[in-house]
């Protein structure tokens, strides 16, 4: 992408702190270290979020950060620019943002507060009364799909929060993710249990890069099976898609590349019949923000794994809110 005007780049360390400790496969996070970048013309500021999730990516450096900033202001743009993951979703959302100062980087009915975005109900790790108090206010709200994580408590335990789940709310699309929690050998059998206790689908069963035991799981299993961090190494899109044939992929911009590389995963699955949706990986309201808008942009009224924001104490407040089951764009404009 080459800017049609003249333009600069800085950043922004932020460290900002949960509200409350979250709780995921890889343990509880209080505190999250994000880069802010803005990219500024004659006309005004775009912002872009440089972020990584702990354990699946390494914190970009700031002397990486400074490098990469650099060198797109020196060509101009980010044609041939292939920075790591996390600064080239930063920089990609900030010099789209700078495109239309002041405005969404798309003219969509989601921007213009027409269309909402569906997404699902994420349920946080926690005791089993808390998750099913937390599934039933999702229900009341509207929710027509769980999403919760599985892998991090006993399994005969996750098996009856799940049974209990499918009975109460047997409309529900239920979906779990394991992180890479199963081992080849125990996931066939566990992939069964699941689908009987009434789970839909479920996210990276096995860790990644077993690509032989990934694709006979995806042949064999009762549930179907959606691509997570196998994306984040992938050296090629179609080798990995036309080896293990997912039955969806989890697209995550800021550790699969980017904007355009996550377009290029999106037309890659569809080409080959297989799902795909989006899932945010904890940014602040500006990586959020740009998810959001570039969802209803690429596939308007699909429903996403975006969060809802206000995950943090020091951060501003969201362009986007929650009413009832979608996000809704709500800033003046």
């Amino acid at each position: 992408m080459q800017f049609p005007q003249p333009f600069t780049l800085r950043w922004e360390r932020r460290v900002l702190h949960f509200k409350r400790p979250a709780a995921t496969s890889r343990g509880a996070l209080t505190e999250r270290v994000t880069y802010i970048i803005e990219a500024r013309t004659a006309d005004g500021s775009g912002y872009g979020e440089c972020c990584t999730m702990p354990g699946l990516l390494p914190e970009p450096t700031e002397a990486e950060l400074e490098a990469w900033c650099s060198e797109v202001m020196r060509r101009g743009g980010l044609q041939g620019i292939a920075a790591p993951s996390p600064i080239q979703f930063g920089l990609e959302c900030a010099l789209l943002a700078a495109l239309r100062p002041g405005l969404p980087r798309w003219d969509t009915p989601f921007a213009r507060g027409e269309e909402g975005i569906p997404i699902h109900h994420l349920i946080w790790m926690a005791d089993i009364d808390t998750m099913l108090a937390a599934m039933q206010q999702g229900i009341e709200r509207g929710f027509t799909c769980l999403k919760l994580k599985v892998g991090a408590i006993p399994f005969a335990h996750e098996l009856a929060l799940l049974r209990e789940a499918h009975a109460a709310f047997p409309m529900a699309d239920i979906r779990v993710d394991a992180n890479g929690a199963f081992s080849p050998a125990e996931a066939p059998h566990k992939l069964e249990q699941l689908a009987a206790a009434g789970v839909s689908s479920i996210e990276q069963p096995i860790s990644p890069a077993q690509w032989q035991h990934m694709a006979a799981l995806c042949r064999t299993s009762p549930l179907p099976i959606a691509l997570d961090e196998e994306l984040i190494a992938s050296p090629s899109p179609e080798q990995l898609l036309d080896t293990i044939r997912p039955q969806a992929i989890v697209i995550k911009p800021s550790l699969h590349g980017g904007l355009l590389a996550a377009q290029r995963w999106a037309a890659h699955a569809e080409q080959r019949g297989i799902a795909w949706w989006v899932n945010s990986a904890l940014e602040s309201h500006i990586g959020l923000t740009a998810l959001a808008e570039w969802c209803a942009y690429a596939a308007p009224g699909r429903l996403q794994g975006l969060g809802t924001g206000r995950l943090f104490t020091d951060d501003d407040s969201l362009p986007i809110q929650l009413q009832g089951c979608k996000l809704m764009y709500v800033q003046e404009h």
